[in-house]
């Protein structure tokens, strides 16, 4: 649906563009004191034909990326301990910030991680920003960056961006080294 509505809105725009430039150039307009308030009119059309609907699609696209809820586990300062140190299976945390563009990048791949691991491994999202008081236990932590935590230590650390089947590479070996 929204792919229809952006080449239609890309066809109207280049419709009224050829239109503008072939009745401007056509010479049929007639030269006198209200050319000046014709092309001043054209301006605007264009204008409404073209900026409007790109900025329409930039804060529609920006609200879906708010409001679209993901679907793993949340951690902060008040459950980390608990349910990420203290777990009693290995837990993968993706340390992220909402804003970052890399970040939003990586949580399509931490919830393709959380599908593959459901009933092995509990993955979960960290916003860094929110929690001040677990971040002054990684010092220099940038996001995103994942760590995997298993009987109440990390085992090992990956920072940035990353695709899901190396990411399970690397979280098979860890837990193989645990005995997991």
């Amino acid at each position: 649906m929204r792919s229809r509505l952006l080449s239609a809105m890309a066809a109207m725009a280049v419709v009224a563009a050829s239109a503008a430039t072939a009745w401007g150039q056509d010479g049929s307009i007639p030269t006198g004191p209200h050319q000046e308030s014709n092309e001043s009119f054209m301006g605007w059309i264009m204008f409404a034909l073209v900026v409007v609907p790109i900025v329409l699609m930039a804060v529609l696209a920006r609200r879906r990326a708010k409001t679209t809820p993901s679907k793993l586990e949340l951690f902060d300062d008040t459950n980390f301990t608990t349910e990420v140190l203290e777990s009693r299976m290995p837990v993968l945390v993706h340390f992220g910030e909402e804003w970052n563009v890399s970040n939003r990048a990586a949580l399509s791949q931490t919830e393709l991680l959380q599908y593959l691991n459901r009933g092995a491994v509990r993955v979960g999202l960290l916003e860094i920003h929110d929690c001040p008081e677990t971040m002054e236990h990684f010092p220099g932590l940038e996001p995103p960056s994942y760590l995997l935590f298993y009987g109440g230590k990390k085992l090992w650390h990956r920072p940035g961006l990353w695709q899901a089947d190396d990411l399970q590479e690397h979280i098979d070996r860890a837990l193989s080294r645990e005995g997991f």
